[in-house]
């Protein structure tokens, strides 16, 4: 290959894209760390550039910006430079001050940047924080990150997951009161988790038929019916069934104990029933190295493990680790997706 052609195919490397979230947390200041990575062509930042440029100045920063258009030539793109495909603000950005006019820049950012990846204008989606209740109050219906790309990639089995280096969890269900949870699981979600699990682990972690620990949903997983019955009703039955039909599961496990047999029982990733089941010990266990990761889309989405942290916006107290874990893990997600399409 002579050096003109390996030029030519430099500058044609299909970008990751990195939403910054709430222009009033600390989204716009952990994407501004960006512009020290040695890869930092490799990312398109979506933002308000007049918005970074004050978030900059604030934090002592000296970033360079360069505004991004399909074709953009890398050899066009200094050192400490962040490409950022711009975004009109509804109002001024005030540090750690919510105002709902500005959800729907929040709102746009995260559909045009699902949009490119399914486009295929970006590899993989890394998303900053958001906060789902001032966006609601504008009158604009979300949920969060994983239901409202799901909804543009028009799939019906999402799944919330965390990746950390020594644990993986995913939730059978996401943002809805504890009171619903017990009729929301049924062998039909179960069995439908289960089964994109066990796809998205091959195809984006290299992990053939990876074993799934399914926790139960009661205390010490019901205790063969004294503490509730969702386990020998459904949950078990559910199991069985799938393990019949080559579904590495196993299960219902007792939530107290789970985490402690994941080396014993070899688990490739653990199944909470609610949100607040697995999440509290996982982030507990590993700070700023994790991320939450999108299953069962058709595009690459990762993000940080935390909220818009208000209070730090634009104090430099704002950590960054968790958003450059979220982009390892979509990087080595990508790796193993163009590995298994070869």
């Amino acid at each position: 290959m002579s050096a003109c052609t390996f030029l030519i195919e430099t500058e044609k490397i299909i970008p990751f894209v990195v939403t910054s979230g709430e222009p009033a947390g600390i989204g716009p200041d952990i994407v501004l760390s960006l512009a020290k990575r040695a890869d930092h062509k490799s990312f398109v930042v979506c933002a308000n550039i007049d918005l970074l440029m004050a978030r900059a100045q604030m934090l002592g920063l000296n970033v360079n910006f360069v505004p991004y258009q399909p074709g953009l030539k890398l050899s066009q793109v200094a050192d400490n430079s962040l490409i950022i495909k711009d975004f009109s603000a509804a109002v001024e950005v005030i540090p750690g001050l919510l105002n709902q006019e500005n959800s729907g820049y929040v709102v746009d950012m995260i559909e045009q940047a699902t949009l490119g990846c399914l486009s295929g204008e970006f590899k993989g989606l890394i998303t900053a924080p958001v906060h789902k209740n001032i966006i609601n109050r504008s009158g604009i219906g979300f949920f969060g990150h994983t239901e409202h790309i799901s909804g543009i990639c028009q799939s019906k089995r999402s799944i919330m997951t965390f990746i950390s280096n020594s644990m993986r969890l995913a939730l059978a269900t996401t943002h809805v009161p504890l009171s619903k949870i017990s009729g929301l699981i049924t062998t039909d979600l179960l069995t439908g988790l289960c089964r994109t699990i066990t796809e998205d682990m091959a195809k984006f972690f290299g992990i053939e038929a990876a074993k799934i620990g399914v926790l139960g949903l009661n205390p010490h997983a019901g205790e063969d019916g004294l503490l509730g019955n969702e386990e020998t009703e459904t949950i078990l039955p559910t199991i069985k069934k799938m393990r019949s039909n080559g579904i590495n599961a196993v299960g219902p496990l007792a939530a107290d104990t789970a985490f402690l047999q994941i080396e014993a029982l070899q688990l490739d990733i653990v199944i909470a029933m609610y949100h607040d089941q697995g999440l509290p010990l996982f982030k507990y266990c590993n700070p700023h190295q994790s991320a939450n990761v999108t299953l069962g889309i058709p595009i690459i989405r990762t993000s940080v493990d935390h909220g818009v942290a208000l209070d730090k916006a634009g104090t430099g107290d704002a950590v960054a680790d968790s958003l450059h874990y979220a982009i390892s893990v979509a990087k080595n997600m990508h790796r193993h997706q163009n590995s298994a399409h070869q």
